[in-house]
């Protein structure tokens, strides 16, 4: 047994059931150990929630600072494509982290719900620096018109948010469709001349 395959577990467990309903006898039942044998690297059920949200939030900052610095050398707008097109890419093959992620924004928190809010906008500080440096890079090369950056750095999360949501509740063509329509509208958006026709995504 190892602490790894119980945060697996355990994120399924949560994922499924949420953290209200799930209990540690089903998760150590998962792992194949007895519910006791949990104690030992966990106290509680909160103690286990809460590591198995830090273990999520950890997974997915790597993966889109990863995505960001792998975009950087980009044009502005391939930029900022690649890492909206990032929300499909990152939950289509993790699906126990989808349901995860869903239950935890729209559904519950454990109890100490607040404090994992702010550990998950905290994972988000290098995302938003990059999201922010797009639209800086693209108003000065003029590709972009003028935004208040952290307004549109609001917008621009708020659509990677909506996009999750879009990806758990639909299937791969609707979401897929509406991704390209909602890319070609909010392009159109940030170009100067709003009259221009957006390109295709």
């Amino acid at each position: 047994m190892s602490k790894t395959r119980i945060l697996a577990e355990a994120r399924t467990v949560f994922g499924r059931k949420g953290y209200a309903e799930a209990s540690l006898r089903e998760i150590a039942q998962a792992v194949g150990i007895k519910t006791p044998s949990l104690y030992a690297h966990f106290p509680s059920k909160e103690a286990l929630f809460h590591a198995v949200y830090l273990d999520v939030v950890v997974e997915h900052a790597a993966y889109f600072d990863e995505l960001a610095n792998a975009a950087n050398s980009l044009p502005p707008l391939e930029r900022l494509h690649l890492l909206l097109k990032g929300v499909e890419d990152y939950y289509r093959e993790r699906r126990d982290l989808a349901e995860f992620s869903l239950r935890a924004a729209v559904a519950e928190y454990s109890p100490d719900g607040g404090g994992l809010r702010r550990v998950f906008l905290d994972s988000e500080s290098r995302l938003s620096n990059a999201v922010r440096q797009a639209h800086n890079d693209g108003v000065a090369s003029g590709e972009f018109a003028l935004h208040d950056p952290e307004a549109f750095t609001a917008l621009f999360f708020a659509l990677m948010d909506g996009l999750f949501l879009q990806l758990t509740h639909y299937d791969p063509d609707l979401y897929r469709e509406r991704f390209r329509l909602t890319w070609r509208y909010f392009s159109s958006l940030l170009s100067p001349t709003s009259a221009a026709a957006p390109e295709e995504g």
